[in-house]
């Protein structure tokens, strides 16, 4: 076989490998809930750049108000989710429908063109490396809309680097019309069109090469860096981002993803052979998007998370060619498949062995991230070394197999929608007509029919951080992935049975606060609030046995639900049964709540014995 030309495998096999790719990354995306074990990732971000899009769309859906601002509407995006609500109604479901089936098309789309590059080999491999990247598929796997944006980008910048001497400029007119339309993400391809169509315009022999044109533009972002402008606004106008959800909260993609990181910037640097300028415009987009974040000290997840596609793409092909070069040369024709074969094995080894005994999720990816760049690197390498295609397709599968199943077993596993639970809560505690504004306000109303406001001056109810001192009834605690929320009514008289408890134990009522909530159980018995509710009622008046029967309930419906834990490792502290109680300390992830009345009193709970 001459190792000069990209080596094939047949055509009923490269399909059926890669049919088993997609639909592998169907079960995970579809399975999953996001990353369990991420509580500054997906899970933080989620709201601002998962929620706000599909919120006009929504509220013209169901004629309501939508709360958020005119600017944020997205026409094309919205007239797309008023269509699958039409065809699939309106829930959670439906929304994955706009990050599943992009991240299946990213997968397709990078497979595409590597297989006309490279052969079907390489483009299986990049294939699965998309599929279980461990950070581009939880967001995936959540309704949200970075995945479509990933594959806007890479439509955009693919299609600025085909042959033609006005294609970068269509693909500039495409970038506007979708990030107009779609997400002001997309802005990010737009340095990269431009540079392009202004390249090609010139006579062939001033024509600039690819790394002159790259060099530029990395000398133009660094200029306006020195001349004053602010690396960080820089770099969000660049990325189509005006601001960053709690972006000092935002981690890195170094600490999360380090190998996509590192493999990326090799590929750049290393940068590929040959007269082929077709990824052009691709390096040039990963340049100018990745180094203005740089500049300003930071890296964030998002919005670079919408790159790895495309980093994917160039990494993979960039890779191919320069293993072709060393394969070639005489000094390591012999070697070759020997190195392969070694980095192949000590990367799936480690990375398995390290996701496998981990219980830190964190752990879990950056062994997996790490792993699987040098896996790609040694199936590379064997793949162009002279070996079989086939023998790479296998150890493709092998490697990805056994450095992701395990954390994205771990993300199916743990399928509790907490979103879900949280969006039931209010349903079952607040009447149907009743808004809802704040922060969380869209997270929790995303698959049902109640309005949600942003703005919460003059609105019945507000989902407000912990530490802001409000004076409205306080009628739920929440723990919103990590973060401590209040729902606090804010002004008028309360309305619904719950409400009315409420504000019935405020008046110290509690025996008519306690037949409310007898009430509310008697008709929905899995209202985990109202339980907890109850508990607190009977507490305060010294019925410690009933009470923990009564957080035992709340649980049963909301087993992360951190305010029983507390006030039952409190109970069971309080009898001295300090293994129950350290069980409910940590189940509730802190120390016992204390400062609410009866909670450290002397307990006589026989019926507490023997649980856990």
């Amino acid at each position: 076989m001459n190792i000069l030309t990209p080596p094939r495998t047949g055509r009923s096999t490269a399909g059926l490998i890669l049919s088993f790719v997609i639909c592998l990354a169907l079960l995970m995306a579809t399975e999953s809930h996001g990353d369990p074990d991420l509580t500054t990732g997906v899970s933080s971000v989620f709201p601002e750049t998962g929620v706000l899009p599909f919120a006009h769309a929504r509220a013209y859906f169901l004629d309501i108000e939508s709360g958020v601002s005119e600017l944020e509407d997205r026409p094309i995006l919205t007239l797309m989710v008023m269509k699958a609500y039409s065809f699939f109604g309106i829930g959670i479901s439906t929304l994955k429908i706009f990050s599943v089936v992009p991240f299946l098309f990213c997968i397709l789309l990078v497979a595409i063109f590597l297989a006309r590059r490279r052969g079907e080999s390489v483009a299986i491999l990049a294939a699965f490396i998309v599929a279980l990247q461990p950070t581009f598929l939880p967001w995936a796997s959540v309704p949200g809309t970075i995945p479509l944006v990933a594959l806007s980008i890479l439509s955009v910048v693919l299609l600025a680097g085909r042959e033609g001497k006005y294609e970068p400029w269509k693909a500039l007119i495409l970038c506007f019309l979708l990030s107009w339309g779609i997400s002001p993400l997309i802005a990010v391809a737009y340095p990269a069109c431009w540079l392009e169509g202004i390249r090609r315009l010139l006579p062939q022999a001033l024509r600039p090469k690819g790394w002159v044109v790259t060099f530029l533009a990395a000398a133009s972002l660094l200029s306006l860096s020195q001349f004053g402008a602010d690396p960080e606004s820089l770099a969000m106008s660049i990325s189509g981002c005006s601001s960053l959800f709690r972006g000092d909260e935002i981690p890195s993609i170094l600490n999360l993803d380090p190998g996509w990181m590192i493999a990326l910037i090799a590929a750049l640097i290393a940068g590929p052979r040959g007269k082929d300028e077709q990824f052009l415009p691709l390096r040039i987009l990963l340049v100018s998007a990745i180094l203005p974040w740089a500049l300003a000290g930071s890296l964030p997840v998002f919005p670079l998370v919408v790159l790895i596609p495309a980093g994917v793409l160039l990494m993979i092909d960039v890779l191919a060619d320069r293993g072709r070069q060393v394969m070639v040369s005489p000094i390591m024709l012999g070697k070759g498949p020997k190195v392969a074969l070694v980095l192949f094995a000590l990367a799936v080894l480690t990375g398995a062995s390290v996701a496998t005994a981990s219980s830190e999720g964190a752990s879990v990816r950056i062994a997996i991230s790490l792993g699987l760049v040098t896996a790609m690197v040694g199936i590379v390498l064997t793949i162009r070394s002279g070996l079989k295609p086939v023998l790479g397709i296998w150890m493709a599968i092998i490697a990805t197999l056994a450095l992701s199943l395990p954390i994205n077993l771990h993300r199916i596993a743990h399928q509790q929608d907490r979103w879900q639970i949280y969006r039931s809560e209010l349903d079952r505690i607040l009447p149907s007509v009743a808004a809802v504004g704040g922060r969380w306000a869209h997270t929790l109303v995303i698959g049902s029919t109640r309005e949600a406001f942003l703005e919460v001056d003059g609105q019945e109810h507000v989902i407000v951080s912990q530490n802001v001192d409000e004076n409205g009834l306080i009628l739920e605690r929440y723990n919103l992935f990590g973060d401590h929320q209040l729902l606090v009514r804010r002004s008028g008289d309360p309305i619904g049975i719950y409400e009315n408890a409420c504000a019935l134990q405020a008046l110290g009522r509690r025996s008519e606060a306690r037949s409310d909530l007898a009430k509310l159980l008697k008709t929905d018995p899995s209202c985990s609030a109202a339980w907890e509710r109850f508990a607190i009622l009977l507490l305060e008046d010294g019925i410690e046995d009933l009470a923990a029967e009564c957080l035992y309930f709340s649980l049963q419906s909301d087993p992360d639900r951190e305010l029983p834990h507390h006030l039952l490792a409190s109970l069971y502290a309080s009898r001295g049964m300090l293994k129950e109680a350290s069980h409910h300390i940590i189940k509730g992830k802190g120390s016992p709540v204390v400062g609410l009345p009866s909670l450290l009193a002397p307990v006589s709970m026989p019926s507490l014995e023997g649980r856990r």
